[in-house]
């Protein structure tokens, strides 16, 4: 049976940054495309990935558990976002192919009257050939459809792009995308595919393994602790520690979820990034859990209606069997 830990929500918070972070972003993000290709290439299972990850880069088996995570779920995303590909294929050439016989019908009566008492006007003749014209484009794009949905068939391997398309199709027209030489475009390439490094929660002290979330401290602020991977300690130590703070909004208790996650041993998913949108300055984002509040209704408590105007609030209770027992229009 699988273990319910409650309701499942996300609290974000901008972090003290570390030099670290560059490094580790960039690395962590080289694994994952790593494990990615490994699963898809050799058909490794996750297991098998993490014990080629700890081998291949000398990390620790936490990190290793957390990127073959992540490239299974980019994998899963992969095929679903093929398998739908494909639906959007079939449709649009099952709704193009129908359009198309329609034409034709279509075009084949005006024809066929045409051949008898010819076109009653210029513009009729004019009608007849343009849409002659659309009849070809609509082949044509039957045809293209077709050899897409052929293609996406016969294709095994799952295709992404790390750093988005539009910046990689960018190093073939540097001038018209704002570069002047290859090595700028490639410093915002090496940039946008890296900066972000994650780690799997569990229910444990800290909310997970190598990276772990301290209890509220006397400044009013959160620690978080990071322990980092082999190839990096010899340059920064086995341990960082972190300052962020979190607090609760209108309708959103964020310090207190994550109060009840730390003392409940809950796990906590950590992801840290970078927002190149708000000045390269870089978050922390906690996923984790709180507990489900059940709605509780019957029909014994019958039901109450509230209706919202411009200069007014109107409320009436109606009992359980349909009379009304209060009802009250309030002005604004």
């Amino acid at each position: 049976m699988v273990k319910s830990h409650g309701s499942l929500i996300g609290i974000e918070a901008k972090i003290e940054y570390h030099p670290v972070f560059e490094e580790l972003g960039a690395l962590y993000e080289s694994w994952k495309r790593s494990a990615i290709n490994w699963m898809q290439t050799e058909k490794l299972s996750e297991s098998e990935l993490e014990k080629r990850l700890q081998k291949k880069f000398n990390i620790q088996w936490a990190y290793a558990d957390s990127i073959a995570t992540e490239a299974r779920t980019c994998l899963n995303q992969l095929k679903t976002a093929k398998k739908n590909h494909y639906s959007k294929l079939e449709l649009q050439l099952s709704a193009k192919t129908t359009a198309t016989k329609k034409l034709i019908t279509k075009l084949e009566k005006t024809l066929k009257l045409a051949t008898k008492k010819g076109f009653p006007h210029t513009q009729a003749r004019k009608k007849f050939c343009h849409q002659l014209l659309g009849l070809k484009s609509k082949i044509q794009k039957i045809a293209n459809l077709k050899r897409k949905l052929k293609k996406l068939k016969n294709t095994e391997r799952l295709h992404i792009c790390f750093g988005s398309q539009k910046l990689f199709n960018a190093q073939h027209n540097l001038a018209e995308n704002g570069y002047k030489t290859p090595d700028e475009w490639n410093v915002d390439w090496r940039k946008k595919r890296s900066g972000r490094f994650f780690c799997v929660g569990k229910s444990q002290p800290g909310g997970g393994t190598m990276m772990k979330v301290l209890p509220l401290q006397e400044d009013g602020l959160y620690k978080l602790q990071v322990q980092l991977p082999r190839p990096l300690q010899e340059k920064y130590g086995k341990k960082i520690q972190l300052k962020f703070s979190v607090s609760d909004r209108i309708g959103r208790y964020r310090a207190t979820d994550l109060d009840y996650a730390i003392n409940s041993l809950k796990p906590i998913t950590i992801s840290i990034f970078r927002r190149e949108q708000k000045q390269d300055n870089w978050y922390v984002h906690l996923s984790t859990y709180v507990p489900e509040i059940p709605v509780v209704h019957t029909r014994k408590n019958g039901c109450l209606g509230i209706d919202f105007n411009a200069d007014s609030i109107s409320v009436t209770y109606v009992k359980w069997d349909g009379n009304i027992e209060y009802a009250r229009r309030n002005s604004v």
